[in-house]
């Protein structure tokens, strides 16, 4: 048993990148803090002010977990709330996401190459989910990003942590 597990190690070793990962923007002390504690943790919830870069911590600590092959993917689910009403919205589900996660793609296109990350969505190496079709999933060897949490219910976020499943994290 202690063999294979060693083994593991060395493969999960040389399936990590040779060099440093280069972001093009670094954290704050408070978002490193922020970090470590999110790191140590399952499920973490953050909290601060609009403009305090909570976002582009979560989609930072996904990317650094993806490249270093510590996961599979990443999960990004934001709730679809209007205040003004926009009529049907055309194309497949990832076009009618856009205009919600655009704050997300802004963090991600913020902290790395643009076509680096739209070929990891192309490849589904990020994966857009809507709350409504996360009953049912189990997220295994993910980073979930919860984004604009404020603005779901209390049964979805209870719907949402049962969703996390072995080697993953929440951000929400």
């Amino acid at each position: 048993m202690n063999s294979n597990h060693h083994e593991d190690e060395i493969f999960q070793e040389k399936r990590k990148p040779k060099n440093p990962i280069k972001f093009k923007i670094e954290l704050n002390q408070e978002q490193k803090e922020a970090k470590s504690k999110i790191l140590e943790n399952t499920v973490t919830l953050l909290a601060g002010s609009a403009g305090s870069g909570k976002t582009l911590l979560a989609c930072q600590i996904a990317l650094e977990k993806l490249f270093m092959k510590e996961i599979e993917k990443i999960i990004i689910t934001r709730p679809t709330v209007s205040k003004e009403e926009i009529g049907f919205l055309p194309g497949d589900l990832k076009e009618k996401m856009d205009p919600w996660l655009a704050p997300i793609y802004s963090n991600l296109y913020l902290l790395y190459d643009k076509d680096k990350i739209d070929k990891m969505v192309l490849e589904n190496q990020i994966e857009i989910v809507p709350f409504a079709f996360m009953r049912g999933r189990t997220f295994v060897n993910c980073v979930v990003i919860v984004d604009e949490a404020q603005n779901v219910t209390h049964e979805q976020i209870e719907m949402i942590v049962t969703r996390i499943g072995k080697g993953s994290k929440m951000i929400i």
